[in-house]
């Protein structure tokens, strides 16, 4: 009987801390990072380019965001390790509908506007307080 009330306890324990732990770390926030590399087919996005692009497009569709110079590399087919100057855009928002329609409204116009494959998503959970 002590070892099932001993089994019984430890479990019981182990679920109040899990739970006490989620619950304090829940997210609140969604941070998602747009990547955008700036090689286009006939060379360079300019600055100019990008700080107009960041005007008429991500300004207007963000309330707010960060914004890193960065260096992407990856290896082609070849086996070649290749690199380009690119933008990280880091954006906080609640993950609605709204949100989800204006990142992807801001990815859809750079691909279009500069003839990209791609920009680079990632979403993350996080807490953040202001």
């Amino acid at each position: 009987m002590k070892t099932y009330l001993r089994l019984v306890t430890f479990i019981a324990l182990t679920l109040l801390f899990f739970a006490c732990s989620s619950a304090k770390f829940q997210s609140n926030y969604i941070k998602t990072e747009l990547y955008f590399g700036l090689s286009k087919k006939n060379g360079v996005v300019t600055e100019q380019e990008w700080n107009a692009f960041k005007v008429d497009f991500i300004s207007k569709k963000f309330s707010g965001y960060t914004e890193l110079k960065s260096k992407g590399f990856w290896t082609n087919p070849k086996g070649e390790t290749v690199s380009e100057n690119s933008r990280l855009i880091i954006y906080l928002n609640k993950g609605t509908t709204a949100d989800s329609i204006a990142i992807a409204y801001v990815i859809d116009n750079y691909k279009q506007k500069f003839n990209q494959e791609s920009v680079l998503k990632i979403e993350t959970p996080v807490k953040a307080d202001f």
